[in-house]
């Protein structure tokens, strides 16, 4: 009981727990050399840390590319030096075996044979020149490409390929891309509205599932279908015919707002051929096409309006 009730040694106890808690902190500071190590130490500072951290780690990262970008540079610099060196070798020795008057046949052949080893030498170091696994002077990479734009990416290229005049390339396009979609046979009328139609429309697996209201005309009724496939986030919209009434009946026609091949939506309708030709049976619209055409006189891969 007199350990327990002696305040003086109770105070001590925690004055000790609270110093040695403060120097904890303080050596984890120390040999971190942060000063915001954790979440307690300040939540805003440790966000402002962690940020400025990510910063400075990108920074760093970046100065490490700009250095091997620039060994890489270097590599390949004093290889195309030696090759500069070669082949003004070169043409020292074809203007010596062009001295016809003082040349024999003897000098000409040791000429021609120091100029075959200046191309062995060339053609050596074209091959074996490399940073890391890349080559640099075989000609390797004449086909690689990189884009800068929004929604470009690098395909491909030939090495072969001709080059584009000063105002580009021609192109020749023979077959425009075009966009999925399905027709009805049957149109829409108020008699088939007043029946509660059912319409499925399915794309990139989101759907929606819209019946019509009795008593609402074909003109709501479409406005009614198309608000529904912009709420759904489906790519696809309704294309409306020139209409002379309210309730003048229309045939219904759905086109995926996307052009190509893959694009691609299914309907179904509890009238055949409303939309899908058989009732209630899963219809897949007709496939658009992608884009057809030639670029500088070659064919060219195209998808969608893309060539």
């Amino acid at each position: 009981m007199r350990v327990n009730t002696n305040a003086s040694a109770i105070f001590a106890q925690r004055n000790l727990q609270r110093n040695s808690a403060v120097q904890t902190k303080t050596l984890e500071k120390l040999s971190s050399g942060l000063k915001i190590n954790r979440g307690s130490d300040g939540p805003a500072q440790l966000q402002i840390s962690e940020i400025l951290r990510s910063h400075t780690v990108g920074l760093k990262q970046s100065i490490d590319n700009s250095e091997m970008a620039i060994s890489l540079m270097q590599t390949g610099e004093a290889a195309l030096d030696e090759v500069s060196r070669s082949l003004v070798k070169a043409r020292q020795l074809a203007i010596h075996a062009a001295n016809e008057a003082v040349n024999d046949d003897s000098m000409l052949a040791a000429d021609q044979q120091e100029l075959d080893q200046i191309i062995g030498t060339i053609n050596r170091i074209a091959k074996n020149t490399q940073y890391g696994k890349n080559y640099l002077l075989d000609g390797s990479g004449a086909g690689n490409g990189v884009t800068t734009g929004k929604n470009l990416s690098f395909v491909g290229a030939k090495t072969t390929g001709a080059s584009s005049g000063p105002h580009g390339y021609d192109i020749d396009i023979s077959k425009a891309a075009t966009r999925s979609q399905i027709s009805g046979t049957v149109a829409l009328s108020q008699e088939i509205i007043d029946a509660e139609e059912q319409i499925t429309i399915v794309e990139s697996g989101r759907s929606i599932d819209f019946k019509t209201v009795a008593g609402t005309s074909v003109e709501q009724t479409l406005n009614q279908l198309s608000n529904a496939l912009r709420d759904g986030g489906l790519d696809v919209e309704l294309i409306r015919q020139p209409s002379t009434g309210r309730n003048t009946p229309q045939i219904l026609t759905v086109r995926h707002t996307k052009f190509g091949s893959e694009p691609m939506f299914q309907v179904s309708s509890n009238t055949g051929g409303l939309l899908s030709k058989i009732p209630n049976v899963v219809e897949r619209a007709q496939n658009g096409i992608d884009i057809v055409g030639e670029i500088a006189g070659e064919e060219a891969v195209g998808k969608g309006q893309y060539l």
